[in-house]
């Protein structure tokens, strides 16, 4: 470890990477920082184990890329400092970040450390998290989102349950199945809640975007073979059980996305994995004092960036999606552009052959980026979930689990015109809990423009303030560890 860096990552997901490759090789020292214990984030865990079959075979082609990215990053000439599991609890004045990691010098340290580090120029690549839509027994043990139940399988090499139903609006629904599928798992069924026909407005996309047709494809066989169910416009509107899941009610839905009655449907299974997309992890950037805005096409409030992924705060790059959830793809080419920009930065693109290559490199890359804006709003689109969904929600449902603030809670708090994120957390300590919004913050932005009709500009987004992460005390009382 260094006090100073010519350039801090933040994230090691494959935009993370993907700068990290393109920087090293220049004399440059480059630390990176990551949550995790491994490289390539939540996209490229690998799973423990998989059945021997024909659908070992995994259609994602920017996956290939991300391990190669691994494999460079771990061989690269350039020394490249790694921190993981650790935590950038803030961002302050001329980029020192305050981090805290664990202490493996010092094992009986259970709290971990505090270090601070100079960047000379920063890159955030936090990418997302998923999307909820609280119902009655969402609470429940067995009920887990997309994303935990790839974890439960990729790093622990165990299924969410061995008959597991999956449900949502998100495009992991489809990959999730197949991995349980082929960890010969079953999958109950998917329970999709969009029409087909919004899947229809892929078609004007299939010229630039056309290995993700592919990919549904496979996914879409794959599921055919298996026998599994598949059921358009369906929405969870109850998990059951006494002390764990043991079953689902589904509902039917209209155009509007009203719960049809008389359509209740029940299906039994060992868990449920469910969510409806994602969004961006922004919290550091807003505490580092970036500009933010709200794009519907990109997945809610985003980091503003300029062409070459420069923030408002000045060699504070945003890279992924954090600039807007469009998948792996984007993250890897704004890591190239990220990276080229700070080259640039840091003169070290001094030979004119090299540079000459990069210039059109940068072109390409630019359109590339530009191509990715598109995929991004149809992505986004199909995730989007209808204002109804959000005003049917019983009021005895949990919306903060953290501080147990139910629903009816909430929609009287509304109704005494508290209507702004900030007012709304004062008056029912929503989003105050161990999780700091991370979970109900997006669903309590949804709840109040779905009630009020507000734009999320006067509702206004949460803030973040360090530490953006809980820290225990001790850590800070012994920074030396």
């Amino acid at each position: 470890m260094k006090a100073k860096y010519h350039v801090v990552i933040v994230g090691s997901g494959i935009g993370g990477l993907s700068t990290a490759e393109v920087l090293s090789g220049n004399g440059l020292d480059i630390l990176l920082i990551d949550e995790n214990v491994h490289l390539g984030g939540q996209l490229l865990r690998k799973s423990e184990r998989y059945s021997k079959n024909i659908f070992k075979f995994d259609p994602d082609i920017i996956k290939t890329k991300g391990f190669s990215l691994i494999q460079k990053t771990r061989e690269s000439t350039d020394v490249i400092d790694r921190i993981s599991r650790a935590q950038v609890l803030g961002i302050f004045n001329n980029k020192r970040l305050l981090i805290h990691t664990e202490a493996p010098e010092n094992p009986n340290k259970k709290s971990g450390q505090i270090l601070e580090v100079q960047a000379e120029h920063l890159v955030l690549a936090t990418g997302a998290r998923e999307r909820y839509l609280p119902f009655k027994g969402w609470t429940l043990p067995g009920v887990m989102s997309l994303g935990a139940a790839q974890i439960l399988m990729k790093s622990h090499g165990v299924l969410p349950a061995y008959n597991t139903l999956i449900a949502g609006t998100s495009p992991l629904m489809m990959p999730l199945a197949s991995e349980i599928l082929s960890n010969q798992g079953k999958v109950a069924a998917v329970l999709d809640g969009n029409p087909f026909s919004k899947k229809l407005d892929f078609l004007p996309l299939i010229h630039n975007h056309w290995p993700k047709l592919v990919e549904g494809a496979f996914y879409t066989t794959k599921m055919m073979l298996k026998r599994v169910p598949m059921i358009n416009r369906a929405r969870v509107i109850e998990a059951r059980g006494k002390e764990s899941f043991e079953s689902v009610i589904m509902a039917k839905t209209t155009s509007e996305g009203g719960i049809i009655n008389g359509t209740e449907t029940e299906y039994p299974a060992g868990a449920l994995a469910i969510g409806h997309g994602f969004v961006p992890n922004i919290e550091l950037a807003v505490q580092a004092g970036c500009d933010i805005e709200y794009q519907k096409a990109k997945g809610g409030w985003v980091v503003t960036a300029d062409r070459n992924l420069e923030s408002s705060v000045d060699d504070l790059y945003a890279v992924g999606e954090i600039t807007g959830i469009a998948g792996g793809k984007k993250s890897y080419i704004q890591g190239k552009i990220a990276a080229v920009s700070i080259l640039k930065r840091l003169d070290k693109l001094n030979f004119k052959k090299q540079s000459t290559h990069l210039s059109k490199q940068m072109k390409q890359l630019y359109s590339l980026n530009h191509k990715q804006t598109a995929y991004a709003g149809f992505l986004n689109h199909l995730c989007q979930l209808p204002a109804l969904a959000y005003q049917q929600i019983p009021d005895e449902t949990l919306i903060c689990r953290c501080e147990d603030i139910t629903m009816g809670t909430i929609k009287k708090a509304i109704q005494q015109d508290f209507i702004t994120s900030g007012g709304l957390k004062k008056a029912t300590r929503c989003s105050m809990g161990r999780c700091q919004g991370r979970i109900c913050g997006t669903i309590i932005l949804d709840i109040i423009m779905a009630f009020t009709g507000k734009s999320p500009e006067k509702i206004g987004p949460s803030l973040a303030r360090a530490p953006v992460k809980n820290v225990a005390i001790s850590s800070f009382l012994d920074p030396a560890g």
